[in-house]
């Protein structure tokens, strides 16, 4: 079995490549080319046992690899932040470029590669393409991309990732501190479906239900809360 992970080099995409390589799948690890991180990343992914690859952001390019892959899942564990984003010169809406941009690239490869892999999209809890949020506006026009392929899919909506990033974010660990004491208080008073859908999760965990669903037979569904537990 072959996994392809795009999004490798991100908070849960070097865990869900660790996970992936544990368990014996044959795990490319898709980096960008124009990355001026890649040998840095070259050596941290191949030293998990992935194979690292660095096919261009285009679909001609991105077909033609995924048919010569023929992976069974494909992880889209796309996303970007605006400090990233400015030191990549993304300019104009970056969540549009990036997390809806990059999403339809590689699901129109998918479809062309005459392949039918499960496309394991990572979304967020309040995707709505009516949302406010750019971010969680250009997050709920990427679901309709991966579910509205024809391929099999899983979209996973999780709440806030805590852990160890590259780049800190203190607001939104304290954000999970205070988020998560207050839904405790409210699952005792009855709010559980509250408290489970929007406690937060860790890298590990989340990688982990990625996976199981990926590889799993029960397809198209949405998945949030006490499921990616």
């Amino acid at each position: 079995m072959t996994a392809f992970v795009l999004g490798a080099t991100g908070f849960v995409g070097r865990e869900v490549v660790r996970q992936l390589c544990v368990r014996g799948a044959r795990t490319v690890a898709h980096v960008r080319p124009d990355s001026s991180s890649l040998a840095r990343w070259r050596g941290k992914l191949e030293a998990l046992g992935a194979e690292v690859d660095t096919t261009a952001w285009d679909v001609p390019a991105m077909t033609a690899r995924l048919r010569a892959l023929d992976p069974a899942q494909i992880y889209l564990l796309i996303g970007t932040t605006r400090s990233r984003a400015k030191a990549d010169a993304v300019a104009g809406n970056i969540y549009e470029a990036i997390d809806l941009g990059l999403t339809q690239i590689a699901v129109d490869a998918a479809r062309a590669s005459s392949h039918r892999p499960c496309l394991v999209y990572l979304s967020s809890v309040g995707a709505d393409t009516r949302a406010r949020s750019a971010y969680l506006a250009a997050r709920g026009r990427a679901e309709d991309v991966v579910t509205q392929s024809g391929l099999p899919w899983i979209v996973a909506r999780p709440s806030i990732i805590t852990g160890e990033r590259d780049e800190s974010r203190f607001g939104e660990r304290g954000a999970a501190v205070v988020g998560d004491g207050l839904l405790a208080v409210a699952g005792v008073f009855g709010g559980k479906k509250l408290r489970d859908r929007y406690r937060s999760t860790t890298p590990d965990v989340l990688a982990s239900a990625l996976i199981r669903f990926g590889e799993g037979t029960a397809h198209d569904r949405v998945v949030d809360g006490v499921d990616l537990r």
